[in-house]
């Protein structure tokens, strides 16, 4: 067998099928006589949320992410990573419209090489929530590329859309000394913050 002709005939293959998982914008396409199917974005998030569950990193990090996270932290002889992949809780509201933001944004490209893949690995080594509050805090000078800005306008409508996230109110009190915080807030906000 003559390994540079088999070499070449891989790497082709490797190109078509990395072209095939990167193209977001058709549903299905034809490689030979194998169709790769785009999952649906149900199938993605509940892929992230694997990922986030049985990921080798401290369990408290999703804190703001699953609600009682500590249900899941009591020494048991299981580790915290096995009951959360077995219970697979719920994410928190404002936790699961940040990651179905990054898959409307970015879809397959999320699993593949490059920008893309570098924000799913940040966003499960920290978490939804904070990924987002560290996404936003960049500030609207910040070297944002094209493409991640209807991501970060989506990520500062989900923080205001859920004060309970507690980034609403950092802005606030950010704005009450005099510093910038890029957007209004919204009335939503302002009531919940005078009932603190």
């Amino acid at each position: 067998m003559n390994n540079g002709v088999f070499e070449g005939r891989s790497g082709s293959v490797s190109l078509c099928l990395r072209n095939c998982l990167h193209s977001s914008h058709l549903k299905e396409k034809r490689m030979t006589d194998i169709a790769v199917i785009d999952p649906d974005e149900d199938a993605l998030y509940e892929r992230i949320r694997l990922l986030l569950f049985s990921a080798d990193l401290p369990v408290q990090r999703l804190e703001a992410d699953i609600d009682d996270i500590g249900r899941f932290t009591m020494p048991t002889g299981r580790s915290p990573h096995l009951r959360l992949v077995e219970a697979m809780p719920p994410l928190t509201p404002a936790a699961e419209a940040i990651v179905r933001a990054m898959i409307r944004a970015y879809g397959m490209e999320l699993f593949g090489h490059g920008r893309a893949n570098a924000g799913l690995r940040a966003l499960i080594k920290s978490g939804p929530v904070k990924f987002g509050q560290t996404a936003l805090m960049l500030g609207p000078d910040a070297p944002v590329p094209e493409r991640a800005r209807p991501l970060v306008e989506e990520l500062n409508r989900i923080f205001e859309h859920y004060p309970e996230s507690g980034f609403p109110q950092a802005r606030y009190f950010l704005s009450a000394i005099g510093l910038p915080v890029g957007r209004a807030m919204n009335s939503r906000v302002r009531r919940s913050l005078q009932r603190t």
